[in-house]
């Protein structure tokens, strides 16, 4: 009872204190009073803590405050035996700490924390101990080892929201530090994981997905992303969907920037700007004035820019939002060629970059923006170490990215000292990069071939240990066995008191060497799993080099298509064109997906459908109807299946359809029929084949090649002509595919 009336007399002496803009903090403490629950009591004080903690600005007394409840409810927690929600009171004071300038107790109360979640079993409070520990290193094998223990804390647990949390905070890591493409695959499983539990509302993971698109200039891809997370926010009309609403509208003006599409890109500013003001979200109107402020410079409203950023509360407490807004003044100013007024945000820029502990894109804004200002006031020389530095920095992810600002840059300076031959250099080389920011890279033999070396090298190492796996297996089982014999063996020994101390000292020798063991084998599954992930990444690599090739191929045909007059030549120009992009899409599947052997037919038809059905654009109003089960394919079956299917809808959208209109009908699907399990139909309803054409007389190309691919399937080819086409394949899967 006293804890109680000590808690009424203290919510009661904060009640006072209160203005208009603490509304929230006071309906809960409002609650609290008359809540008899203990435990839902404890749950209410600790809400409060934490409104405390997030209110805007550093208030000593706000601090006081939440550590006070904080506290309370740490108390009544342990009362009622809720040690879960006291793991995490634990891990709230420790942030509590943290605002209050006490990094080395904040440190040591999180390692508290952890070890009483890990002493009584808490995996959830564990899970986001180990997640809260993730966010305050920098070192990145350090960062990645604790998101997999959260993770692997996460799964044990009931909380099916939790997991996908903890895989969009690391998505968020991989995105700072440029692995966009691990960044989007983590989005990817975070939002499979919701869908999974039911939840609609995956919003928040398409804007991590079309976000780091955006950063590999995968600009299409994205905008697709970023709209349906716009519809997702727009159509869900729940509570977390309304508070994404800012986030979304601000991606999809990103993209819309980036696609030079002004007008777009400014509408979708301006209405995240105000949903972030209605919100009072000041992190999101930070970072949407920003955004805001670099249209409006790209449209020549320079001042416009100004004056909004001039207008913006600066009362943001976090580093890059301060380097972003020094980097942001420093390129308006200079633009205006106003070096006066622009030089306290360079020396700004000047001071982070000195102290080193910047990182990612806030590093390279900023130097950016030195080099920006240093050439605005005539400091040529002094920009190329900046310059320099920002090549160094460079990963392949971002290269182009950058590549195209670096140059421009370097043309500039170039220009400006009378280096015109660098000069003229450099600007090439932006205008190349410009011009064709999404072309690819070619592969060079050499790369080819260490890679077939490494693979068939990391292939040898994989069976070894698996073999030590084995072993690892029969060990652990080992391990099982004397564990159950020494507890069997304790009661024994409660009886034969004079062996004790015999037992004991067996026991622990044993354990000894078991743990030892264990170290070992530890060690060696590490190693294996190591292995395992680069053999992917090299397949992968190789699979993205073969469709890389192929795009080169298609485009050479394409080039020497323009200098043709035959129509035929061309004709078989495009045809070898639509051959090389079905076999090009089942290289680009397997290097998009985990998956590094298997290609999904359902999606794989409809890719092929849609590129062949835009391919010809001809006049004719041609419909597909596609019907395909849920069947995978190797490598070895998809590509014969995709020429096949590539010759058969060639040939009817060029030859069936006298008329304006027609229908293509596909199906793919399993049979139960001997030899046979698999059955592959193009048909339409055009006008046949004229003369009396099987598959044994034809001496068309087209026909040749897919009787020809038929039988490297080791399957039967049969064609029928009556009120249309129709041709069927059937094959058979190889022995162990799905």
């Amino acid at each position: 009872m006293r804890i109680y009336l000590i808690l009424s007399i203290f919510i009661l002496s904060i009640f006072n204190t209160f203005g208009q803009d603490n509304t929230t903090i006071h309906r809960l403490l409002d609650s609290i009073s008359h809540e008899k629950d203990p435990g839902q009591k404890a749950r209410m004080l600790y809400d409060a803590a934490k409104c405390y903690l997030e209110k805007p600005g550093e208030s000593k007394k706000d601090l006081d405050s939440a550590l006070w409840l904080n506290g309370t409810s740490q108390k009544l927690h342990l009362s009622v035996n809720l040690k879960t929600e006291a793991a995490l009171n634990m891990l709230l004071d420790a942030r509590i700490q943290e605002e209050m300038g006490k990094p080395d107790l904040a440190k040591s109360q999180k390692k508290a924390s952890l070890l009483f979640a890990n002493a009584h079993q808490l995996a959830k409070a564990s899970a986001m101990i180990y997640l809260s520990m993730a966010n305050d290193i920098k070192d990145v094998d350090q960062k990645t080892s604790l998101f997999q223990q959260a993770l692997e804390q996460a799964k044990k647990t009931s909380d099916k929201s939790l997991e996908p949390k903890i895989l969009m905070e690391q998505s968020s890591f991989l995105s700072n530090y440029g692995d966009y493409k691990g960044a989007i695959a983590t989005a990817h499983r975070a939002a499979v994981l919701k869908k999974q539990t039911g939840d609609k509302n995956i919003s928040q993971e398409l804007v991590s997905v079309a976000g780091n698109l955006r950063m590999l200039l995968r600009l299409k891809e994205a905008l697709k992303y970023a709209l349906e997370a716009r519809r997702v926010v727009e159509n869900e009309s729940t509570t977390t969907t309304k508070d994404d609403l800012a986030a979304v509208y601000n991606i999809v003006g990103l993209i819309y920037y980036d696609l030079k599409s002004n007008k777009e890109a400014l509408e979708n500013y301006q209405k995240a700007f105000e949903i972030a003001k209605s919100q009072g979200d000041r992190y999101g109107i930070h970072t949407i004035t920003l955004n805001l402020a670099t249209i409006l410079s790209r449209l020549n409203r320079v001042s416009d820019a100004l004056n909004l950023l001039d207008n913006v509360t600066k009362d943001y407490a976090s580093d890059i939002y301060s380097i972003r807004y020094a980097y942001l003044y420093t390129m308006l100013y200079t633009r205006n060629k106003n070096t006066k007024k622009a030089y306290p945000y360079y020396q700004e820029l000047l001071t982070y970059y000195k102290t080193g502990n910047i990182t990612g894109q806030e590093r390279h804004i900023m130097m950016i923006g030195i080099a920006s200002y240093l050439f605005a006031d005539g400091q040529i020389k002094q920009m190329y170490p900046y310059l320099e530095e920002i090549e160094r920095s460079m990963t392949r992810e971002s290269s182009l990215l950058r590549a195209s600002e670096l140059r421009k840059l370097y043309y500039l300076a170039d220009s400006a000292r009378g280096d015109f031959k660098s000069a003229f250099k450099n600007l090439a080389a932006f205008k190349t990069i410009s011009d064709s920011i999404n072309s690819v890279e070619r592969a060079k033999e050499l790369t080819a071939l260490q890679l077939d070396y490494d693979t068939e090298k990391k292939d040898h190492d994989i069976v070894l240990l698996k073999q030590k796996g084995q072993l690892q297996k029969s060990l652990l089982e080992r391990e099982a066995i004397i564990r159950n014999v020494f507890i069997g063996s304790f009661v024994v020994l409660l009886i034969f008191a004079g062996f004790l101390y015999i037992q004991n000292a067996i026991k622990k020798r044993s354990n000894a060497k078991l743990t030892l063991k264990q170290e070992e084998i530890n060690a060696q599954n590490e190693k294996l799993k190591q292995l395992i992930a680069e053999k992917e990444w090299l397949l992968k690599e190789i699979h993205h080099r073969v469709k890389n090739n192929m795009q080169i191929i298609i485009s050479l045909l394409n080039t020497q298509s323009a200098y043709l007059e035959n129509e035929d030549a061309i004709s078989a120009i495009q045809n070898s064109q639509n051959r090389m992009h079905a076999m090009s899409l089942i290289h680009q599947k397997l290097y998009q997906t985990d998956n590094l052997s298997r290609i999904d037919m359902k999606w794989y038809i409809q890719e092929l459908t849609e590129y062949l059905k835009d391919s010809f654009q001809s006049e004719k109003s041609v419909k597909f109807e596609i019907q395909v089960d849920p069947i995978t394919l190797d490598v070895a079956q998809a590509v014969p299946v995709g020429l096949i299917l590539n010759e058969a809808i060639n040939n009817a959208i060029k030859h069936a359809f006298a008329q304006r209109e027609g229908t293509v009908f596909i199906s793919f699907r399993r049979i139960k029929a001997t030899p046979y399990d698999l059955l592959l139909s193009i048909a339409d309803n055009g006008i046949g084949i004229q003369k009396d054409l099987s598959s044994s007389d034809s001496d068309s190309f087209g026909m040749n090649l897919m009787q020809g691919l038929t039988s490297q399937l080791d399957g039967e080819f049969k064609l029928t002509s009556d009120q249309g086409v129709f041709i069927t394949i059937q094959f058979s899967q190889k022995e162990g595919e799905i």
